[in-house]
């Protein structure tokens, strides 16, 4: 019996991010063996033995030792919990609609709040504490611009950080996935700069491909994902993962709003002073405007 990763609320529910947890007590050569993963997730993990390894550039017997270390009895259980990973990071929310059993109006409320509460929970337990610190040190370095990306679902945690951001410190942008391709608005970025990105399953290629541009140009990227991490996480520094349990057919993005506005205020906290006076900047202006709109405006000569 290998290790509970079929679970959503476990706290090593998925091969990728029990790897990650692990990393710390693996050998060298098993820790080249979980990068190829992580950066071929789960591709590299569906292939042969002899391939896995020659990927990495160790030999088999290695391998063995790796999947041992992860908990599972033989390689055949590992990749049988990769295939299920895969179907469930390509499931829709029709299929997942059509195998719910529906539910009366009146339990389905109280069901949805207590679904929510396990997500909390579960965020904090698979989430990196590390990488979250890390990520509000970025964040709340001036000297750097801040992008950040989201999907067409994620988009509205995206467009929610990025503006309560602008109220904390200057160079924050918005990448408007509606204006244009994504990796197009990314051809200025520079060594330095910071891309947050939100991709949950079903994962969009143009995130994916705008995460590759930005890290191969030297900028720091920054991934907020689901259990079964998106294909971004091989070019993001810091992996946030965050739980999308639910009630119904759609993921949840609980636990990843609750860790936004947690990092918005631990970057304000961070700044202090410095985000106190330009928050009251930026009341004065709203101000003004308000008072500017009230005028009457002189009439035409």
């Amino acid at each position: 019996m290998g290790p509970d990763v079929t679970n959503d609320t476990a706290p090593d529910s998925r091969v990728g991010e029990l790897v990650r947890h692990r990393l710390a007590s693996l050998s060298p050569a098993e820790r080249k063996l979980a990068r190829v993963l992580l950066a071929s997730y789960p591709i590299a993990g569906l292939e042969s033995v002899a391939r896995f390894a020659e990927r990495a550039g160790v030999s088999p017997p290695t391998v063995t030792r790796f999947i041992t270390k992860l908990g599972f009895t033989g390689y055949p259980e590992f990749q049988e919990v990769l295939r299920h990973e895969v179907q469930a990071r390509l499931s829709s929310p029709l299929e997942r609609y059509r195998d719910e059993p529906q539910e009366q109006a009146g339990s389905l409320l109280t069901d949805s709040l207590g679904v929510s509460r396990r997500n909390l929970q579960a965020t904090v337990e698979q989430l990196s504490h590390h990488d979250f610190e890390e990520t509000v040190a970025l964040l709340s370095d001036v000297r750097r611009r801040v992008l950040v990306l989201g999907g067409r679902v994620s988009g509205q945690l995206a467009r929610y950080l990025s503006g309560q951001l602008h109220l904390l410190r200057p160079g924050i942008a918005l990448v408007d996935a509606e204006r244009g391709a994504p990796a197009q608005q990314l051809i200025d970025v520079r060594k330095g700069d910071v891309l947050v990105v939100f991709d949950y399953r079903r994962y969009q290629a143009d995130t994916i491909e705008s995460a590759r541009i930005a890290s191969t140009q030297g900028c720091s990227v920054v991934l907020f994902t689901d259990p079964w991490l998106s294909p971004a996480s091989a070019f993001a520094r810091q992996v946030l993962v965050t739980s999308v349990e639910t009630v119904g057919p759609f993921d949840s993005l609980v636990g990843a709003t609750a860790v936004v506005e947690a990092m918005v205020a631990a970057v304000l906290n961070r700044l202090g002073p410095r985000a106190q006076s330009r928050m009251r900047n930026l009341e004065r202006l709203r101000a003004s405007d308000v008072i500017g709109e009230g005028e009457p405006r002189p009439s035409a000569q």
